[in-house]
């Protein structure tokens, strides 16, 4: 459909004047103060102006100038095709790409969330919309806890490892990835250390009680050796006390048996003075014959 018709056409599909009216410069004074204007005059006469073309020439006429517009307007269908099947193609590499990045985005932030286990938070994603109204994701992250285990350096140093595992499970991890291993590498490190004074702390401690248990053993043996040496002293003691009983004892025996003796021999003496018992010529025979 024609929307417009080019200015150098117009004589040829504008109304004819009608009958009765005269060319310019020739119409009556009526006519000139008249407020219609007369049309203006081409180099052809009014019959030949609105002599009917041969049939179909004015048809061709118009589409003629149909087409110098429209080739003035617009590219040719077979073009137009082209560009539309470029765009197409530009639209699908676009859509396949945007794809491959959303599942490498993807399959990225699962590596690192399924490594983590425990310590892996939420997963979140970046989307751009593609040609095909389709969102796809372009960037992603794993919020993970990066945070020592209190006062357990052991569980601390396994934390550490597995975070580091997680930030290097992708095969391609990215610059953050890099920093995260080597926040849990510090972390690790760390932990190691305070272990490390942890078991020094131990051996002291052990080393101060086994010492301290050697000084309560050697205090024992030195108390044990002490009740000994008194046991002894007393054991010598009592010893000296008894011998020097026996010989207290025997002593007196002895005295008394030497007391006894003489007083025998002053009796005798008495009993021989007065004529109770006969004289003999010696101790020894009077005990002899007693016996």
């Amino acid at each position: 459909m024609i929307s417009s018709i080019p200015s150098q056409h117009a004589n040829t599909v504008a109304p004819y004047a009608p009958l009765g009216r005269q060319p310019v410069g020739q119409e009556s004074t009526d006519l000139k103060n008249s407020s219609f204007k007369a049309l203006e005059q081409t180099s052809g006469s009014a019959a030949n102006q609105n002599q009917r073309p041969p049939e179909g020439r004015a048809d061709k006429q118009q589409v003629a100038a149909g087409s110098d517009q429209t080739k003035s307007n617009t590219e040719p269908v077979g073009q137009v095709s082209q560009s539309k099947q470029e765009q197409a193609t530009k639209e699908r590499q676009q859509i396949d790409e945007l794809a491959k990045v959303d599942r490498d985005v993807r399959a990225h932030e699962q590596a690192h969330a399924a490594v983590a286990g425990e310590y892996a938070g939420i997963t979140t994603y970046k989307f751009v919309r593609g040609p095909d109204g389709v969102s796809y994701a372009v960037g992603g992250e794993v919020s993970i806890s990066t945070s020592a285990v209190p006062n357990n350096p052991e569980a601390t140093i396994r934390k550490a490892q597995q975070i580091r595992q997680a930030a290097n499970a992708p095969s391609d991890p990215s610059p953050q990835d890099r920093r995260v291993a080597a926040e849990a590498s510090r972390m690790e490190i760390e932990a190691r250390a305070q272990l490390a004074v942890k078991d020094a702390e131990a051996v002291q401690q052990q080393a101060a009680a086994a010492e301290q248990k050697t000084k309560a053993q050697k205090a024992d043996a030195a108390a044990e050796s002490e009740r000994e040496s008194r046991a002894d002293s007393v054991a010598r003691r009592e010893a000296e006390q008894q011998q020097a009983d026996l010989t207290r004892r025997s002593a007196e025996r002895t005295d008394i048996l030497v007391k006894a003796g003489k007083t025998n021999i002053n009796i005798n003496r008495k009993l021989v003075e007065i004529g109770v018992e006969k004289g003999s010529s010696g101790l020894g025979i009077f005990f002899n014959s007693k016996a």
